[in-house]
């Protein structure tokens, strides 16, 4: 029996060593056409967004996203800070033609939480903090309706009078053609 799983594991790393050599061996002027493509449709993308949350009900910015074009969201950072004893809530919500019918509408939309980490409080200001790899679709256009990605930030209370309050959310991908429709 022992023999036996010997060489099942010695042909299997054979055969993925002969694979890896094979498919490093292929010269670089030979890459598919589809991969040639891809290479020049994307554009890296990155941006930040701030919000300002007044107290317990949302507060939305909105991220323009380039005509024709769908933004895939890899990376979401954030960082929020408010008074200390405060906390706060921050997503973000984007579209997509979900249900393939061509009309923006509720279905499209979807909702991304932000799981925020307490990072503790300097100078009286409490601190959270947020890194998620992602893969978020955006649609700028879906129909006749136009899109942008929307961040929101609430806090647990009513708004200070002193004190920092803000939501900064970096978001870094890149941006592809919409696809066309036949």
């Amino acid at each position: 029996m022992n023999n036996m799983k010997s060489k099942l594991v010695i042909g299997l790393a054979v055969l993925l060593s002969v694979a890896w050599v094979a498919q490093a061996s292929i010269p670089s002027n030979q890459m598919s056409e589809k991969a040639a493509k891809d290479s020049v449709e994307r554009r890296a993308f990155q941006a930040r967004i701030i919000v300002t949350p007044l107290g317990d009900g949302f507060q939305t910015q909105f991220l323009p996203i380039p005509a024709g074009k769908r933004l895939v969201i890899e990376n979401v950072s954030a960082i929020a800070r408010c008074p200390e004893g405060l906390r706060m809530e921050v997503n973000f919500f984007s579209y997509i033609d979900n249900n393939g019918d061509g009309v923006g509408d509720v279905a499209d939309i979807t909702f991304h939480r932000i799981a925020l980490s307490d990072q503790g409080t300097f100078g009286g200001t409490a601190i959270f903090s947020a890194n998620h790899k992602v893969l978020v679709f955006a649609d700028e256009q879906i129909g006749t309706s136009h899109f942008q990605v929307g961040v929101q930030a609430r806090l647990n209370g009513p708004a200070p009078t002193t004190g920092l309050v803000q939501a900064q959310v970096t978001f870094s991908g890149y941006l592809e053609d919409l696809p066309t429709v036949p």
